[in-house]
């Protein structure tokens, strides 16, 4: 079980059924969507009882009933056919995307639990099935999951970009407020959503994957999203007499004991930063926090002023993601891949790429540094070739890991031509450096929608 408390995946789920010899097809429940503000009051009692005494249900409702994009119908559940009772169920969670510009069609399963005395029953292979068969029907690009390690790899989800960095500053490293403090603090307020959405596009600027949260996202975590337990506080800062204006976000739940920052203007001046952790510590020390947690990009500018006086990093988690349809994802991708080739030496490059999955294939075929198609390869030998298994497909064109970083614990990830070639034609072959140029490592940073 997951520790609710973070405010991503809550999930108590059927972790230990045997494959062999379970009847999915059992008569003994029914598959189904939610129907009615009745079943929302439903999934809020059972996702209470699992997950006492955290207000688990008190989440699922609000989220049902505000978040934008949320519908009755994203409630997968599996019924008890005899007594009615909902025995598990998860949500299909919708977001938006951005990779560099592109708007990415994302699903969360999220929210997940199953009852007591249903667990270990298949329940949860049920619900996949209708949740894969809408993943395709609707044209996802994505599909993702926020929690139990271990677990949804066997469902075709993979840790492909990082999630939950621990970035641990003790608070004898940050200084006191001054006396004459050069800086405001105000919570946030919906009458500071322009501001907040024009600090999201200069975050969104930042990375290569990220979220996009318009105005009626901003409206729920500023009204809605305070009446659950994992709400947060946003903050303003602004500067006396300065053209200053940031802010960050404070969870009120999470991993440790630390204080939570989860987000920080992009742009925050030294200064800025300096008084911003001040005013934390000050919070941290009224809150009984022995230490500020930066959940943050490793790569932002917070992280990095944090770390050159002597916080502590620790290892991050990372999103566990499912790419529905390969191609598809590809297709959308070809302004990136474009123009990352026109940067590299390869502008205006013809010829064919493949992907080989080593039981399918994908070509990518370019006229003139234009990416024509991309397509299942044909059964003919292609000179660039680069191999790599399915369960990396996510991290790589993502731009988790380079493919030679991937390699130090996957050798099954390659170009075709470094084992089999003749040691002589490494010159001229060009499928390294055409994947190094199509698919390099990239920052990416996704903040919380709720």
């Amino acid at each position: 079980m997951s520790h609710p408390a973070i405010g991503r995946i809550f999930a108590v789920d059927d972790r230990h059924y045997k494959t062999e010899g379970i009847k999915f097809m059992n008569s003994n429940y029914r598959i189904r969507r939610a129907e009615s503000r009745e079943d929302v009051g439903k999934l809020r009692d059972h996702f209470n009882e699992i997950f006492h005494p955290q207000e688990v249900g008190g989440f699922a409702e609000t989220v049902s009933l505000h978040l934008p994009g949320m519908e009755n119908k994203r409630w997968f559940i599996a019924a008890d056919i005899e007594t009615g009772e909902i025995a598990a169920a998860f949500a299909l969670i919708p977001w938006t995307w951005e990779m560099a510009g592109i708007k990415l069609k994302v699903a969360e399963r999220g929210i997940v639990g199953t009852r007591e005395g249903h667990r270990n029953k298949g329940l949860m292979k049920l619900l996949s099935r209708e949740f894969e068969a809408t993943l395709e029907e609707e044209g996802f690009d994505l599909s993702v999951v926020q929690g139990i390690p271990g677990f949804y790899h066997r469902f075709g989800y993979h840790y492909s970009i990082p999630l939950e960095t621990h970035i641990d500053i003790h608070l004898h490293l940050v200084p006191n407020l001054a006396a004459d403090e050069a800086y405001e603090f105000r919570l946030a307020g919906t009458g500071d959503m322009p501001f907040l959405a024009g600090e999201d596009e200069r975050y969104r600027r930042s990375n290569f994957l990220s979220v996009y949260r318009d105005d009626d996202h901003w409206k729920y975590l500023l009204t809605y999203s305070q009446m659950t337990e994992y709400g947060s506080e946003f903050w303003i800062v602004e500067g006396k007499g300065a053209e200053e204006k940031y802010y960050f976000r404070i969870p009120w739940e999470g991993f440790g004991a630390g204080l939570i920052v989860s987000e920080i203007s992009e742009g925050i001046s030294d200064d800025g930063l300096i008084n911003m952790l001040a005013f934390c510590k000050k919070k941290a020390a009224e809150r009984g926090k022995p230490f500020i947690r930066l959940n943050l990009s490793s790569e932002s500018i917070a992280a990095k002023t944090a770390l050159s006086f002597g916080a502590s990093s620790g290892r991050p988690y990372a999103w566990q993601i499912k790419v529905p349809d390969k191609k598809r994802l590809l297709e959308k991708m070809a302004p990136v891949l474009e123009a990352r080739l026109k940067e590299s030496s390869f502008a205006g490059f013809t010829g064919v790429l493949r992907l080989d999955f080593y039981t399918e294939h994908i070509d990518l075929s370019w006229l003139d540094g234009r990416l024509e198609a991309v397509s299942s390869g044909s059964e003919g030998e292609c000179d660039k070739t680069f191999f790599l298994s399915d369960d990396l497909f996510a991290p790589f064109v993502l731009g988790h890991r380079s493919w030679r970083e991937l390699q130090y614990t996957r050798p099954d990830i390659f170009p075709a031509m470094l084992y089999v070639g003749s040691g002589m034609d490494g010159a001229s072959d060009k499928t390294i450096r055409l994947i190094e140029a199509l698919f390099p490592a990239e920052r990416s940073w996704v903040y919380e929608q709720y």
